[in-house]
């Protein structure tokens, strides 16, 4: 089971933004979000409880994006499949 929290890190640049960052089972970093988060909420009391684990974040070590291991893209396997185009698709469909 994945688990995230709110943790706040320092950009290359000097400033301070808050992520999202996922753990594994062991509690280990597995990645977190490439942008910034920012509070949200569809209620008031949704908008209190997030800037509460923003805040709970600040209490936690700094993190810089160097301390988020970096994953290898998978490469797409090339379908072996026969190409169909739209036209053949509508047909198929009976919208031809």
């Amino acid at each position: 089971m994945m688990v995230w929290d709110y943790r706040v890190f320092k950009e290359d640049n000097g400033d301070y933004v808050i992520r999202e960052v996922f753990y594994d089972d062991q509690g280990s970093i597995i990645g977190c979000t490439r942008d910034a988060v920012e509070p949200f909420g569809t209620s008031l009391q949704d908008l209190t409880q997030q800037i509460e684990s923003f805040k709970e974040s600040l209490a936690m070590p700094v993190l810089t994006l160097a301390d988020v291991p970096i994953r290898e893209k998978k490469k797409r396997q090339k379908s072996n499949d026969k190409k169909v185009s739209q036209k053949q698709v509508m047909a198929e469909l009976g919208l031809a």
